[in-house]
């Protein structure tokens, strides 16, 4: 067995993702071990890739959301190194490699990530620290994240009051308070889709649960790591787009527009209200 075999475990979340974690694990399947955190009863991938003996599936009692399936994979792997992928991140094996010989080379880190690049090839690379010459970021998207199991765990994991949404940017901010670097190297360019990670079936209900809760985590976000004024100032601006998005919507007959801007309004009220993250899809 190889060293990056031994050493690493890829976690993938799903929920009812079928047609993404197919191509993914398809591509991947002799790389190195796979866990697959499936948040639905969905068991028909398990039986497609039955004789692929790295790679294991497990299915929560519950669908507690990303950052709970993340952490629910991460407790399932024993390898000293994880690598969260989002089932709509296009990378191949050399890239992984490619990784994996950086991170060896790094002591006390809190995350390493690649350079990323949307369908169109623009380039999604978030908050460079201009200060520093070396590879530092304060945050980046979260579709590519390489993790010494061991930190993340002594981090406390990804906080699971987040159901979907601005959990990866708690945990870069924790990071930077524990003084855990976020190596970005912009020599791996990975290419990710973006909210194309659910099979078209589920497609609009997905895109309203969507809604709800990146307005919702926003909101909680600035209000975890700042103070309520700062979290209300900066999702004011999303709740006066909301309710116009209502008003055009109507004016269309757009039903699924209406759902969509009602969703966000609904995230951003409970969120004001205090109240904890609820909405869910069967």
């Amino acid at each position: 067995m190889s060293k990056l075999k031994s050493d690493l475990s890829i976690i993938l979340v799903s929920f009812k993702s079928k047609e993404k974690v197919t191509k993914i694990l398809t591509k991947l399947k002799k790389q190195c071990k796979i866990i697959v955190v499936e948040n639905s009863n969905d068991k028909s991938l398990e039986k497609k890739f039955y004789k692929s003996k790295n790679i294991s599936f497990y299915y929560p009692q519950l669908n507690k959301g990303f950052a709970s399936g993340l952490n629910y994979g991460v407790n399932k792997a024993k390898t000293k190194f994880i690598l969260y992928l989002d089932i709509d991140t296009k990378i191949n094996s050399f890239q992984i490699k490619k990784l994996y010989s950086k991170v060896k080379n790094i002591i006390n880190f809190g995350v390493v990530t690649a350079k990323i690049k949307d369908q169109n090839y623009n380039d999604l690379i978030l908050g460079r620290d201009k200060i520093t010459k070396m590879n530092y970021v304060k945050f980046n998207t979260g579709c590519v994240m390489f993790f010494n199991r061991k930190t993340f765990l002594n981090l406390g994991g990804f906080d699971e009051n987040f159901f979907l949404y601005f959990e990866e940017s708690d945990f870069y901010e924790r990071c930077i308070y524990k003084n855990k670097k976020i190596f970005l190297f912009e020599d791996i360019i990975v290419e990710h889709e973006g909210r194309g990670s659910i099979d078209s079936a589920y497609k609009k209900k997905y895109e309203v649960l969507r809604n709800w809760h990146y307005c919702w985590s926003k909101f909680n976000f600035y209000y975890k790591h700042k103070n309520y004024f700062v979290a209300f100032s900066k999702t004011f601006p999303n709740l006066v787009k909301s309710i116009k998005g209502i008003i055009l919507s109507l004016i269309k007959l757009d039903t699924h527009g209406i759902n969509l801007h009602f969703a966000e309004t609904g995230g951003l009220i409970s969120a004001y209200l205090r109240l904890n993250s609820f909405y869910r899809i069967k």
